[in-house]
């Protein structure tokens, strides 16, 4: 008895496009160019794939595939690659470790050498220290280029305290900083924005119901530009019994920063790549270090640093 390939594939093809058939709009005539015959040809090939639309919604993306999303380049040696590119476009990032773990500077370096490379234009709004500070911390790690630095807006809460007396009727705290963050991000283009940091930026909303107000600040957020990276300071939660604050289930991707002991003596900045959505990653712990002006990621391992 002859077997016929493709006589199985067509059998299951049947029933769908049936029901595809059945979805479609009656007209008198049932050719393939009359609006009925169109409409089954581009449902039935979104469904099960065909020329001119790529395999289709039932096509499952593989290990080292890429979507369709676009990427912006965090320029940390090696952590693009891992990344598949970059960081995902339209997301909200969220970077969290303890004081000293350099998680602000690895943001900054973010901005600057897209700045430096691409000349992409993006803001800074520091709710921890000044603006003079911040510049003078960057300025010693060697991010000193005019050109790069022009492309950076830096905010600090000096630009919110000079129009306290705006909000006097008008709005709260948070209106006049999503005013900020919505202006710098509309003037000139700009593409990236860090927020450091998401605790003071919470304590001086005063939010009553966390939930939803981070929820509805996160959708905000999204809304600004192709990437948002919020840093933070909070503990994720890992051990028994903790549980993960409502911003790690609203970020888009977490990358975390740890100091790990690997000695009586040493310690080693480390990151973590804890979530990261349209993006196939490892979740293991690479060494952070920071060198000729640009930050390096590596496989982590035990013992002195």
């Amino acid at each position: 008895m002859r077997r016929y390939p493709g006589r199985k594939k067509r059998r299951m093809r049947a029933p769908i496009t049936r029901a595809v058939a059945a979805m479609a709009p009656r007209t008198s005539s049932g050719n393939a160019s009359s609006p009925a015959g169109v409409y089954l040809k581009v449902v039935r090939r979104t469904i099960l794939g065909g020329k001119g639309l790529g395999r289709g919604i039932g096509h499952r993306l593989r290990g080292g595939m890429k979507t369709d999303r676009g990427r912006i380049k965090t320029y940390v040696r090696s952590l693009d690659d891992i990344l598949g590119g970059g960081l995902p476009a339209g997301f909200v990032v969220l970077l969290n470790g303890a004081p000293g773990t350099m998680k602000s500077s690895f943001a900054f370096s973010i901005l600057y050498q897209n700045a430096l490379r691409e000349g992409r234009k993006s803001a800074y709004f520091t709710l921890e220290q000044g603006k003079g500070l911040t510049l003078e911390h960057m300025a010693s790690l060697g991010m000193t280029d005019p050109a790069a630095n022009a492309n950076i807006t830096t905010l600090d809460m000096g630009n919110i305290r000079k129009n306290l007396n705006y909000l006097q009727g008008r709005g709260t705290w948070l209106d006049l900083f999503k005013m900020y963050c919505t202006n710098a991000m509309k003037a000139d283009s700009h593409t990236v924005l860090v927020v450091d940091s998401l605790d003071v930026l919470e304590a001086m909303a005063k939010m009553e119901d966390r939930r939803s107000e981070l929820y509805f600040l996160f959708e905000w957020l999204r809304s600004l530009g192709p990437l948002i990276l919020l840093i933070s300071e909070k503990p994720l939660g890992s051990g028994t019994g903790m549980h993960a604050p409502e911003e790690a289930y609203l970020a888009d991707g977490i990358i975390t920063f740890e100091m790990q002991p690997t000695s009586d003596l040493f310690v080693q900045r480390r990151l973590r790549v804890v979530k990261m959505r349209s993006t196939k990653h490892e979740t293991g712990y690479y060494a952070l270090s920071f060198d000729d002006g640009g930050f390096e990621i590596t496989r982590a391992v035990t013992g002195p640093s």
